[in-house]
């Protein structure tokens, strides 16, 4: 497992990311970092501005795509890279048969800057290719595959 809890697959033409976590949370957050430092340095990112990002899911696979589609939103829209991440997982049963995963996340970071922050490539989009998540005895890896 690599130190910053997620690592890079080989993949011919997108990226495929790996993320380690010993509880959904943790998990997310690596994932979100996984994506940022696609594109960007994530340790060269300062926080300068902080915000709350959430997101929902009919399953935790949805609930990790609308949360990394929202990360990447930041970026590319609102031009904020982000480095922290702060998450609080949770259910909620509209009823008797539907279960909602809804994640709330406090993040930090700054607006980007191309020469501060190492821009590498751009992202075009998050997939559902490849996208899965895995409990592993006493941690979760997810996988996942951005469109370059």
């Amino acid at each position: 497992m690599d130190s910053e809890g997620y690592k890079y697959l080989e993949h011919s033409t997108d990226a495929f990311v790996q993320a380690y976590g010993s509880g959904l949370e943790e998990l997310f957050e690596n994932c979100a970092k996984g994506l940022v430092n696609i594109m960007f340095d994530i340790n060269k990112v300062e926080i300068r501005e902080s915000m709350t990002i959430t997101a929902d899911g009919d399953d935790l696979e949805n609930l990790l795509y609308d949360w990394l589609e929202k990360v990447l939103l930041k970026i590319l829209i609102e031009q904020i890279v982000l480095s922290r991440f702060s998450i609080e997982i949770s259910e909620n049963y509209s009823n008797v048969d539907e279960k909602k995963y809804l994640l709330r996340a406090h993040v930090g970071g700054e607006a980007v800057s191309y020469d501060k922050h190492g821009y590498k490539i751009e992202i075009k989009a998050v997939t559902y290719h490849e996208l899965k998540i895995q409990r592993l005895s006493s941690q979760y890896i997810a996988t996942f595959l951005v469109d370059l």
